[in-house]
């Protein structure tokens, strides 16, 4: 039978030993709350970056559609021109005729 001294010797070792454990524990503890933190700033750092494409898709959007206007009211605008011209050149037939 063993004494108690060296009962004694494995009951402190054992509680040295579940003490490391414990600190060990804890310091996991620690690191996989500043991995779900790290976690969380990933997710929001795409969450940006995902809302920042999305208004640069619609940025562009726009722009093509003010362009599209421009251009479908640069087109009308020489139509009207055309037409304006057509007009003038037969009010001039018209007024020569009437002259001759």
């Amino acid at each position: 039978m063993e004494s108690i001294e060296t009962l004694k010797a494995k009951i402190s070792a054992q509680r040295e030993i579940i003490e490391g454990l414990e600190r060990i524990l804890k310091l996991n503890e620690e690191e996989l709350a500043n991995a779900n933190e790290i976690i969380q700033m990933y997710e929001q750092i795409s969450e940006f970056a995902r809302i920042e494409l999305q208004q640069a898709r619609e940025t562009v959007k726009a722009q093509s559609e003010a362009q599209g206007l421009g251009r479908d009211e640069l087109l009308g605008a020489f139509t009207r021109i055309k037409a304006l011209e057509d007009a003038n050149r037969k009010l001039r037939q018209e007024s020569d005729r009437l002259r001759s």
